[in-house]
């Protein structure tokens, strides 16, 4: 089953088949994931007509989940949107400031010793997509789904193995392209999903 979600160590998506059938034989109808993270195995779950409940304590799986789980506008509502974040002029702030690297002939580590994660060709863009996504969104689950959308077009144009702390020394050749945002593959029902982030054991 499609899914999608950034490059991540810990990710559940080559196991997901297996956990949907497992689940097939408990005959029930609403499942909570309580480890979300990426939130593939919550996306697997809505596209098979299950009630997801899905909780982490982070912040970015919670904005996931609200794009997947929560959100009930259309592809076509957010095309315009996405056309127009895209569009934007890149611009220099916290983000370039922090996570920023020049090509500098073929080495992620810049001028203070330290590697970057991305080029700032791309980081320029994202401080002017993250700005202007604040200033847009109508609401938090729109936000989230900008967001969203934001975080996996980044993820294409990184230069990590994955983890938050492997940046790679050489750049990956994907840094060198420019980041595109695009709608995420939403999922659409009228099922009362439910997004927590909270301590599993006091949610449960």
């Amino acid at each position: 089953m499609e899914t999608e979600g950034i490059k991540y160590t810990g990710s559940k998506k080559l196991i997901i088949p297996y956990i949907l059938e497992l689940i097939k034989t408990l005959n029930v109808k609403t499942v909570l994931d309580g480890f979300s993270g990426t939130t593939r195995v919550s996306q697997a779950l809505k596209k098979d007509g299950y009630t997801v409940f899905s909780n982490d304590a982070s912040t970015w799986s919670k904005v996931f989940a609200e794009c997947y789980l929560i959100n009930r506008k259309p592809p076509s509502y957010y095309l315009p949107i996405i056309s127009h974040l895209n569009k934007l002029k890149g611009k220099y702030g916290w983000f370039s400031e922090n996570y920023g690297g020049k090509p500098n002939g073929g080495s992620s580590v810049q001028g203070d010793g330290k590697k970057r994660i991305w080029q700032i060709h791309n980081t320029m863009k994202l401080d002017a997509i993250r700005e202007e996504i604040e200033n847009i969104a109508k609401n938090e689950i729109e936000k989230s789904v900008l967001l969203t959308s934001l975080m996996l077009a980044m993820d294409k144009v990184d230069s990590t193995l994955g983890h938050q702390v492997s940046y790679l020394r050489e750049w990956a050749p994907r840094a060198y392209s420019t980041m595109k945002m695009e709608v995420p593959k939403l999922i659409i029902d009228d099922k009362d999903h439910k997004v927590f982030q909270k301590d599993i054991f006091k949610l449960i």
